[in-house]
């Protein structure tokens, strides 16, 4: 019995972690919850930033910022894309009192980054780069 419960527990654990999600696969943020970076232009390139799925952290969106400009709120399991100039940017994100997380990333001419947020069973929250 001591067995099945310590079974179950760690099933439940494993099972509130977030999940990484392909961007292409994820749901795209809808356009109200979409504030800045949306036109693409000449010397621009893509930034796409794509929140795992899970049940952990699902009742909060994330707030994502570029260069210090609030740029979407983001679901779990949703992904959203910015065309931003070509060079140097810090996008950040803040989720259910997760505290804020920032990265540092240089955009080429003409290429995509791709972001991924993350929050543990511990609800603690990461941006980190990705190839999704």
């Amino acid at each position: 019995m001591k067995f099945f419960v310590g079974a179950l527990a760690v099933a439940l654990l494993a099972g509130c972690a977030t999940s990484p999600v392909p961007s292409g696969e994820a749901d795209p943020v809808p356009a109200s919850r979409l504030f800045s970076y949306q036109k693409a232009g000449a010397g621009f390139s893509t930034l796409i930033v794509t929140r795992d799925k899970g049940f952990v952290g699902s009742g909060c969106n994330t707030t994502v910022s570029i260069d210090g400009h609030k740029s979407a709120e983001i679901g779990s399991g949703e992904t959203a894309k910015f065309f931003v100039p070509d060079g140097d940017h810090i996008v950040s994100a803040s989720s259910c009192g997760s505290g804020l997380k920032e990265r540092e990333t240089n955009i080429k001419p003409g290429s995509t980054k791709r972001f991924r947020i993350s929050i543990d069973s511990a609800m603690s929250m990461d941006l980190s780069p990705t190839s999704f």
